[in-house]
């Protein structure tokens, strides 16, 4: 009994030893970047001061539209090419959405010949 009493309460205690450190290098990390964080904010503010709705447009729009089709164009890519093979074999229906290419023989001959 005394062992695991032993045992528990060291480990507690460098738990909390750690968890207090970890804390501490957090709070200097953030309050170091907040300030930067929090002037960007500002300067971008200060940028579209009257205009909002710009702000809206770009930010709520514009830009998951643009991370949407950034990542799914690689993807589209993929699907159309099979390369690159380390992202194709990752697929979840294998045999399912090979590239026209390898399900019609005929359509590279057409593909050429224009």
């Amino acid at each position: 009994m005394r062992r695991t009493a032993f045992i528990l309460g060291s480990g507690l205690l460098l738990f909390v030893a750690f968890w207090n450190s970890v804390t501490w290098h957090l709070q200097r990390f953030w309050g170091a970047s907040g300030y930067f964080w929090q002037a960007q904010w500002e300067r971008l503010l200060s940028t579209y001061e009257g205009k909002e709705w710009i702000l809206y447009i770009i930010g709520a729009t514009h830009v998951p539209s643009l991370c949407f089709w950034t990542f799914n164009g690689l993807l589209l890519v993929v699907d159309t090419t099979g390369k690159p093979n380390f992202i194709s074999r990752y697929r979840i229906q294998v045999g399912k959405n090979e590239p026209a290419i390898q399900t019609w023989p005929h359509l590279e001959k057409e593909v050429k010949k224009e």
